[in-house]
């Protein structure tokens, strides 16, 4: 054996271990996702290679990963990936995490979509993080124009990167500005997953959460509603009479996203539930008189 190296059976135990101190579930799970990360290997290749051995710099890398995920420092920020829609998207601490849940706008819009658009359809993220919402829908609908707005250029950097990884960046636009003040209509499809977290709810999130996920991109007031109060002007403006907003939505903050909309000229027509349950996407449309 090569001096310092040691076996991958022995690397993994090591890594186990000290997630398992920092009270990470599935240590030895989360150990093999991290070293199939710093090996450049399958997590089933792993199971078969127990035996072979890792030089020092491939040990130390695990470690130091390791500690940081002991520190429940999100495993997407370690990996510097997640799946969404069944694609694979870049993220840094840049940008929240795409979650299941928002594949719920992903799902409602293109069903609306499919139905009651035609050609040319002009899609609107505002907020567009790491691109997950944006860039979903661009590869779905091939015919489709879409456009990314972010007060973070370093978000909107990543999701860049992500519709060059979809091969959808030729359809793609990114602007940094705030919410869709700089922008003009109109757009058939306006997606959004705004802040929606109270600010007296930080001590009930998950460390990973509170702890390493953007702030700007979580918090809003004191009720959880102002992103949703700053947006509606905007989703009023920008929506062609044709088309639909697709609003994510915090836990119980339906009613009032829909009350904040309804004064700003829109109806709700519907609200879906995510796959816990939980009412997670407002779909709304211009009042007509």
């Amino acid at each position: 054996m090569i001096a310092g190296a040691i076996s991958v059976e022995d690397a993994l135990r090591q890594a186990s271990s000290l997630l398992a101190e920092g009270g990470i579930e599935k240590p030895r799970h989360e150990a093999r996702i991290l070293l199939a990360h710093i090996a450049g290997m399958t997590r089933e290749g792993l199971l078969v290679q127990h035996a072979q051995t890792l030089d020092r710099p491939l040990v130390d890398a695990l470690t130091a990963l390791a500690r940081r995920r002991a520190a429940h420092e999100p495993m997407a920020y370690l990996t510097g990936e997640r799946e969404f829609w069944g694609l694979s998207f870049e993220v840094t601490r840049a940008t929240l995490i795409p979650r299941p849940d928002s594949e719920t706008l992903v799902e409602a819009a293109l069903e609306f979509a499919r139905s009651r658009l035609e050609a040319n359809i002009r899609i609107l993220d505002l907020g567009v993080g790491s691109g997950c919402l944006l860039v979903s829908l661009l590869r779905e609908l091939p015919s489709a124009e879409g456009y990314g707005v972010d007060r973070s250029v370093a978000a909107l950097n990543v999701a860049q990167c992500n519709a060059e990884r979809h091969n959808v960046i030729s359809r793609a636009h990114f602007f940094a500005g705030s919410w869709g003040q700089a922008l003009s209509p109109a757009f058939d499809i306006i997606v959004a997953n705004p802040p929606y977290v109270a600010d007296g709810e930080r001590a009930e999130l998950m460390p990973e959460v509170a702890n390493y996920e953007p702030a700007e991109a979580l918090f809003a007031g004191a009720r959880g509603d102002d992103a949703y109060r700053a947006l509606a002007p905007d989703l009023s403006r920008l929506l062609s009479p044709v088309g639909r907003v697709f609003l994510e939505l915090g836990a119980g903050l339906g009613a009032q996203a829909a009350n904040l909309l309804s004064g700003a000229g829109l109806v709700e027509c519907e609200r879906r539930r995510d796959l816990a349950g939980i009412e997670r996407c407002g779909i709304f449309e211009l009042a007509t008189d």
